[in-house]
């Protein structure tokens, strides 16, 4: 019945008859169809035309930008079954992360993780270290508090150290300097979801902040692992109450700086909310977490936390000293695991993270650059046609990244014969029941036979993956949407429909 129920839905909407008018070929809107018709089954192509011409002809599509290719894997190649605009160079948005995750299973392997370590300069005499303890960030997204820091006072305290003579210090220098990529707005810098970056990350880089309607200040939430590093923030609050009962809170301000404003509504009746932000500092604030649980467990530090990066007193300049020794360590995951939370939950950290380590891995520069460069000339050599792929950062959030349908698809051909192809292939979402496509095709023939990366941002839809159509054939697709006239939950149920369409074939 659920068959029967999608074809008729597929005849209601569309013009199915033989006589079908043609996608319209290239004109003065730059639309350039080309739709192939080597299908095993005749009217497998009359029925990919009328669902291409069904979503690319509706009105939302008037002014958009519009990318699509569809293709059929075969033995030895494969075989295009509809195509619009495939080299139109378009804004991804997530859908990006999928040359990230696959460049970084295939230069850096599956099983690469990254290291935090607490070291120490200077001499023990005593009780007393006379020196500075270092945090030093090896690029580990999963980096916590609770991970690592009980263990480290343990291996303190087995020094026989109750006296740090010196300076708590984050060090984050293996990413550089200035780890958030430079495209991204200003506007973003203090969401959660743009947290930056860091060669010491601790806590996913984000800080929660919860307050009362009406209260002037912003209150730090009580016993908050991060409590100590907030106490020097200031929040202002102008949270208002919605008048038609929904509600958006966020943060704003400088992004390097600790003074905050929570601005927006909350629901009509809501008095306590609570607001999520992306941290200035985050090597300051793993340093000033691990000085306050130092002094707690009878460990008195006499200096203060720092950033090494950041240090502008010459006497603390004078004790930095790379020359240290290894206390503890902590270690993340393998490569795959971070690609498989990238890809799933769409982890715009951890794809960060990750185009930063393939900087590193084929240029010794840790920073965005560095790893788009790599990114390109990697599938550049595998037989990518590289023109039109503009890489800003790892995760999408950038609008300056373009990329075109059929780089999407041939990379993910390509993946099917990597060592890593069931990792990757794995890693994608899985429509109706898992990561960011859990929610998406329910009760349709796609849920459960569709894997795909899924991009959003305002005016920009777009998606890419693979799927396993009715009668056992395989179709890697991709398909970019921008700046269309409609709200995206319409433009979802619009992509949707196509690749249900498409999946009956």
């Amino acid at each position: 019945m659920r068959l029967i129920f999608y074809w008729l839905m597929v005849f209601a909407t569309l013009p199915f008859f033989f006589g079908c008018r043609e996608t319209p070929k290239k004109q003065e809107t730059g639309r350039d169809v080309a739709v192939k018709t080597q299908q095993k089954n005749p009217s497998d192509s009359l029925i990919a035309r009328q669902l291409l011409d069904s979503l690319v002809n509706d009105s939302v599509f008037r002014n958009s930008g519009i990318g699509i290719l569809v293709t059929e894997v075969t033995p030895h190649s494969g075989r295009v079954l509809v195509a619009y605009n495939p080299d139109l160079t378009l804004v991804p948005a997530s859908v990006l992360k999928i040359f990230t995750t696959a460049t970084a299973l295939e230069i850096l392997g599956g099983s690469k993780s990254f290291g935090t370590h607490l070291q120490y300069s200077g001499q023990v005499e005593g009780r007393v270290l006379h020196g500075n303890l270092y945090i030093r960030g090896g690029g580990d997204p999963t980096f916590t508090i609770e991970r690592s820091f009980s263990r480290w006072i343990e291996a303190v305290a087995t020094l026989g150290i109750d006296t740090v003579d010196g300076n708590i210090i984050g060090d984050a220098r293996i990413f550089g300097r200035f780890p958030i990529p430079s495209t991204w707005t200003w506007g973003e810098l203090n969401s959660s979801y743009a947290a930056a970056p860091s060669g010491l990350t601790i806590n996913d880089n984000v800080y929660e902040v919860k307050s009362r309607l009406k209260n002037e200040q912003g209150q730090a939430i009580a016993g908050d692992p991060l409590q100590p590093y907030l106490a020097h923030f200031l929040f202002h609050n102008r949270v208002t109450e919605a008048g038609d009962g929904s509600g958006d809170v966020y943060v704003t301000g400088n992004p390097f700086d600790t003074e905050k404003y929570l601005e927006g509504t909350v629901a009509k009746g809501v008095k306590d909310f609570s607001v999520f932000g992306a941290m200035p500092d985050p090597a300051l604030a793993a340093a000033t977490v691990f000085l306050q649980r130092l002094e707690a467990k009878g460990i008195h530090v006499t200096g203060k936390p720092y950033n090494y990066s950041n240090i502008r007193d010459t006497a603390v300049l004078r004790t930095l000293l790379d020359q240290r020794t290894q206390i503890g360590s902590v270690f993340s995951p393998g490569a795959a695991t971070l690609v498989h939370t990238a890809n799933q939950e769409s982890n715009n950290l951890y794809a960060e993270h990750l185009i930063k380590h393939i900087g590193l891995n084929r240029f010794h520069n840790g920073s965005d650059e560095a790893g788009a460069r790599a990114i390109t000339e990697f599938w550049k050599t595998k037989g990518m046609d590289t023109g039109g792929l503009y890489l800003f950062d790892g995760c999408g959030i950038s609008r300056y990244n373009g990329v075109t349908a059929r780089q999407l698809v041939f990379l993910l051909h390509a993946m099917q014969s990597s060592a890593y192809a069931e990792v990757f292939y794995n890693s994608l979402p899985l429509a109706g029941v898992t990561g960011t496509l859990r929610n998406a095709f329910r009760d349709s023939p796609a849920e459960g036979h569709l894997r795909a990366k899924t991009g959003t941002m305002s005016r920009v839809k777009s998606m890419a993956g693979y799927m396993h159509t009715r009668s056992d054939r395989t179709f890697i697709f991709a398909i970019l949407l921008n700046n269309f006239s409609a709200p995206q939950g319409d433009i979802k149920q619009k992509m949707e429909r196509f690749l249900n369409g498409l999946i009956l074939l």
